[in-house]
């Protein structure tokens, strides 16, 4: 009735409200908004296809996934966030757990390999699957032995003690979070309240925290965690306490069977546990499970290596030294050979020695483990710094040379009196500079850090601080400063003699020490030195690969091209099996592999490795998400294989992100833009780029005058172009008679002007110098697209000079070299064969 009125009052509103009326009921009648199951399975996200359900926690759903995009099959786990927790809370820690899973690369941590949004605008991580059992079942259905459970435990500390180097505590270790596969491999599993290290007493955002606090079990739940104390790497120490306690005993330490949710609290605030008969394991266990977080072990490492002790019966350091106690295991460890009844006082005088040595050891441990804690609550306020949004004074976002600079603040502020922390973390810092080619801010670091040093009587952080310098200087080609920087630190590593000098510490020495050689011409020293320098950080990955990239470029520079592009294609391996390779390092390697491969003229190989690397990030990032310098390097390429919009398209991709001055973006960028736009025609563009082409180095000013002859030659100006060319080059054989693989285009490019002029006789001469500068070993005759194109050039002289036989032969060479070097459909490649046709008709 009401309906009818209002279509006489009001029509306009009657018809539309009578349609949403009969829509509503519609919806009715079909169940809108009732309550059924719903699945997920078969969805898609990204690459991964849904297949079922694995489990279900607070903070969300785990799936099943299978990879159906065709690149490649496999199984992967997908954590798809509760829509509940859509929040900016529960977002937040739904990426902090992104976070913490891309630091770490470990074998036994299942591995972050995606992440993105779903359509329904729910974040989700795509994880390595792992098909096993939960640590404490595998334990109990496989009958393992106590031995066998303990290196079980092992493998997870390891696991633990790989994210706390990375500056990550998981805060809920437990069974269901660690698996077992059936060849007995453990994988660590959900960092989703997963904390990144902060410093001492600095709040978390509330909301946050409290979340945290409810995901967290409370059974494996440290003291700290249910006071809501800070977290601290000691936190999953206890963790792992409990769970040896449960895998040792079946039962947990602090809780009965039928405890209320209170009592299980007051078990874990106040319940010593029960000694389970074990010597020597229950004092490990009890020094684990310390209510007070300064008491347990300080790292998971010394944890290990006490339960390592056990195993192979030695003293523990969870208990007092005691000269009994250390001479009964003693006699226990070679009870074959000491009759306890007759060679009492042997014992006891071999233990009292022995007392003292591992007390010694003991100290100096204890000391290591202190530094390492102060220097990761350092590392960690570093990073909060340098990952803000601080702002200068006109409310501008800081630079990250900026942020630098406060992180340095900060750290002389916070840690004043700690001179050694201080100058340690600054030397470290003073690298983030370095990668931005910032080697001026990075050298007045390394003098900061080495003054601050010096005062606090640290000779051999003087040292290092002074070696990095050193190498800074090689890297910007200034011998002289080089030379009398690294003098001085080795007068420094002298006086530090005495001391137990870090491996890490010796390496950075010996590579600048083999730089400086190689400077001197003694490439063979220079290298063996490297070589030295690596076998002493066998153990640091990312510094080992770092010390293989500079034997790289020290191999390079001593003439060694092909050990050269070994070397580096190493580390792009040792990058991909680590898990780094989706890090910023990865770029400035390929940096050296492309280098060494240019040399070597195997541009096609570079070409196809570079492209790899790029599908591999953009898969990762989508298209276009390429770091510049990729990109750059994939455009040089290009361009050498006379692919000019290619080249274009990836070079102005890597200009359209701000890079710092220095490096590549000094000097290969308008050497590379000015050759790109002469391609075009863009005469205007190549000289603007050309105006900053770099001199210094030989190589560098060959290219430099190929570039600006080109230039002149555009302009018609064919003779002025011609002697500028070659003008340029004589200087620089008159400077040295050594060739490098530089000079093979500039010297091909004056005989192909001299041959276009008529002088096939100069044209004969250049391309032979050409040639012998592009062959480099003996494999470069064969595979140089540089001795191809040399090549090509002397058999178009010899047939000018009416030698058809020589011609053809020479031409047969360049077509083999040429394929491998440019590609068997290349532009140059073809007019090889042209020319062999041609001479056989």
């Amino acid at each position: 009735q009401w309906l009818e009125q209002l279509r006489a009052d009001a029509p306009e509103l009657a018809g539309p409200l009578t349609a949403l009326l009969s829509a509503d009921a519609l919806a009715d009648a079909r169940g809108f908004l009732e309550p059924r199951p719903a699945s997920l399975a078969g969805s898609q996200l990204g690459h991964y296809t849904l297949i079922k359900p694995l489990g279900h926690g607070g903070m969300g759903s785990v799936w099943l996934a299978r990879r159906t995009d065709g690149r490649f099959d496999g199984y992967a786990a997908v954590k798809l966030m509760n829509l509940a927790l859509m929040s900016a809370t529960g977002q937040a820690r739904f990426r902090r757990e992104g976070t913490a899973l891309a630091r770490l690369t470990h074998h036994a941590i299942a591995r972050l390999l995606d992440a993105g949004v779903a359509p329904t605008g729910q974040p989700y991580l795509v994880l390595e699957y792992v098909d096993g059992q939960r640590i404490d079942a595998h334990a109990e259905s496989a009958g393992l032995t106590q031995q066998q459970r303990i290196d079980l435990l092992l493998q997870v500390m390891d696991a633990v003690g790989h994210a706390h180097a990375n500056l990550v505590v998981h805060r809920d270790l437990k069974p269901s979070n660690i698996l077992v596969s059936a060849d007995g491999e453990v994988k660590l599993l959900d960092f989703g309240i997963a904390k990144l290290l902060q410093a001492q007493g600095e709040d978390e955002p509330n909301a946050l925290t409290a979340t945290a606090g409810d995901a967290l079990t409370p059974d494996y739940a440290a003291p700290e965690q249910v006071r809501g104390e800070d977290i601290t790497t000691a936190t999953d120490v206890y963790a792992l306490g409990v769970l040896l306690y449960i895998l040792l005993s079946g039962r947990h330490p602090t809780r009965g069977t039928t405890m209320t949710p209170a009592e299980s609290v007051r078990g874990i605030l106040e319940v010593e546990p029960e000694r389970l008969g074990l010597g020597d394991l229950d004092t490990i266990i009890g020094k684990a499970l310390r209510k007070s977080p300064a008491e347990r072990y300080p790292t998971v490492a010394a944890f290990a290596d006490d339960l390592g002790r056990y195993q192979r019966h030695e003293p523990v350091r969870a208990r007092p030294d005691s000269l009994g106690y250390r001479a009964r295991k003693f006699v226990r460890r070679n009870r074959t050979s000491v009759a306890a009844a007759t060679l009492v006082s042997t014992v006891l005088v071999i233990a009292t020695a022995f007392s003292i040595v591992q007390a010694r050891r003991a100290t100096t441990e204890r000391d290591a483990a202190i530094r390492a804690a102060r220097r990761a609550t350092a590392m960690s306020e570093l990073q909060s710094v340098l990952a803000s949004d601080s702002r200068d004074p006109d409310g501008r976002p800081l630079t990250q040379a900026g942020r630098i600079r406060l992180a340095e603040e900060m750290l002389v502020q916070r840690f004043r009196g700690e001179s050694w922390l201080i100058s340690e973390v600054l030397i470290d810092l003073s690298g983030r500079l370095g990668e931005s080619l910032d080697r001026e801010g990075q050298r007045a670091m390394l003098s900061r850090a080495a003054a601050i040093a010096a005062e606090g009587g640290q000779p051999a952080l003087v040292a290092v601080a002074g070696c990095s310098r050193a190498i800074s200087f090689w890297d910007d080609d200034q011998m002289d400063s080089m030379r009398s920087e690294l003098a001085i630190a080795q007068a420094k590593l002298r006086v530090a003699a005495g001391e137990a000098i870090d491996p890490a510490i010796r390496a950075t020495c010996l590579e600048a020490e083999g730089k400086a050689l190689q400077a001197r011409g003694q490439g063979d020293s220079a290298v063996a030195l490297l070589k030295q320098a690596i076998t002493l950080v066998t153990a640091a990955e990312i510094r080992r690969l770092g010390l293989i990239v500079a034997l790289s470029e020290v191999l390079r520079f001593a003439g060694r091209h092909r050990e050269s592009a070994e070397a580096s294609t190493q580390v792009l391996a040792e990058l991909e099996r680590t898990g780094y390779s989706n890090t910023e390092m990865l770029p400035n390697v390929v940096t050296f592999v492309d280098r060494a491969l240019a040399d070597l003229g195997e541009f096609r190989m570079s070409d196809s490795i570079v492209g790899v690397l790029i599908r591999q990030r953009e898969a990762l990032s989508g298209a276009g998400r390429v770091p510049p310098l990729l990109a750059f390097l994939y455009g040089q390429g290009k361009l050498r294989l006379g692919e000019t919009d290619s080249a274009d398209k990836w070079i102005s991709e890597a200009t359209s992100k701000p890079w710092g001055e220095g490096g590549i973006m000094t000097n290969w960028l308008p050497s590379v833009l000015a050759q790109l736009r002469l391609n075009q025609g863009r005469l205007a563009d190549a000289r603007a780029a050309a105006t900053r082409l770099p001199g210094g180095l030989r190589g560098r000013r060959a290219t430099a005058a190929m570039v600006n002859a080109k230039l002149l030659r555009a302009d018609r100006r064919a003779r002025a172009a011609t002697l500028l060319l070659e003008r340029e080059l004589t200087a620089l054989y008159a400077e040295s008679p050594a060739t490098l693989s530089l000079f093979t285009l500039p010297l091909v490019t004056a005989g192909e002007w001299r041959l276009a002029a008529g002088d096939a006789s100069a044209a004969d001469s250049l391309a032979r110098l050409g040639l012998r500068a592009a062959v480099i070993d003996s494999l470069t005759p064969a595979r140089s697209g540089l001795a191809g194109r040399a090549e090509l050039l002397l058999a178009q002289s010899l047939r000018a000079r009416g030698d058809a036989q020589g011609a053809r032969a020479t031409a047969e060479r360049a077509i083999v070299a040429l394929s491998n070097g440019y590609g068997v459909d290349n532009d140059w490649t073809r007019s090889a064969r042209a020319l062999r046709d041609t001479l056989r008709q």
